[in-house]
């Protein structure tokens, strides 16, 4: 019931301020988004035991992100990113003082890896939602037919796998994702592609069902990907803003692959 209440809330909040926003109140809804999921994944590495500089991490992938949504300035950034980190952890030296939540002694490379991978990870593959916003006058258009389809794949891919599940899709990662859940999510996710061309985008039915096919594979190795994180960590939810959904990263996992997979797609071949 948790779980559908917030749904209710705040789903109508998101769809409102993409439809009657400008792509800069997108972009501040982006930025809160990334600087959730940036926190709840260093949280993650801090919970598993790992190193990580949390804070450096967190203002970089921002910059990162604002770099991204400019459209300049992109590798400057990134290269400062671990030039950054790699001096930070030169002046601390390679064995650090070990805080008490982290397991064994790490050395230096794994601070830098580990807060290079979540800039990458979070920041640099959910910043594609503001790079789909900026790509033209239908760039509102193309946001609601990612978050369609993804919304549809995941939401049939659920129920599907609760009602036809029966074997076991990847055990040693997720153990409750079924073959027949991730079937029913493939279909759910065509089905929101043509729903999509029909209702409000201008796209051929052909790439229509192409991007579907792409954005809802690609969804699904996302969701499996935060899984992995997940389960070697061992953590539950990436965090808890979200009652009933758990944190950030856990709704938008799937758009971190399916956004950029779309973005290429529809670049290159649609235009």
């Amino acid at each position: 019931m948790t779980r559908i209440l917030t749904s209710i809330v705040s789903l109508p909040i998101l769809l409102a301020i993409i439809y009657f926003g400008k792509p800069f109140h997108f972009f501040l809804l982006l930025e809160f988004a990334i600087f959730i999921g940036l926190y709840e994944f260093y949280r993650m590495i801090e919970k598993g035991g790992l190193g990580c500089y949390k804070w450096a991490g967190i203002i970089l992938g921002i910059l990162l992100s604002i770099a991204i949504f400019k459209g300049t300035y992109i590798n400057l950034v990134i290269a400062a990113s671990v030039i950054i980190l790699f001096i930070v952890r030169i002046f601390e030296g390679n064995n650090p003082p070990i805080p008490p939540f982290i397991k064994g002694g790490q050395g230096g490379f794994y601070y830098v890896s580990n807060t290079v991978f979540g800039i990458l990870y979070v920041s640099f593959l959910m910043s594609y939602m503001g790079v789909i916003r900026n790509s033209g006058d239908n760039g509102r258009e193309l946001i609601f037919f990612v978050l369609l389809i993804t919304w549809m794949g995941d939401t049939t891919a659920y129920y599907g796998g609760r009602g036809f599940g029966r074997h076991k899709l990847a055990p040693a990662i997720s153990p409750k994702k079924t073959v027949e859940g991730a079937i029913i999510g493939l279909m759910g996710s065509i089905v929101g592609a043509i729903i999509a061309k029909l209702w409000f985008l201008d796209i051929g039915i052909s790439n229509a069902v192409i991007a579907g096919i792409l954005i809802g594979v690609s969804g699904q190795f996302g969701d499996l990907s935060e899984s992995i994180i997940k389960r070697n960590l061992q953590v539950k939810d990436s965090g808890g803003i979200i009652p009933g959904h758990g944190g950030i990263l856990d709704r938008v996992d799937s758009l971190l692959f399916s956004a950029p997979v779309f973005y290429y797609y529809y670049r290159f071949i649609c235009l």
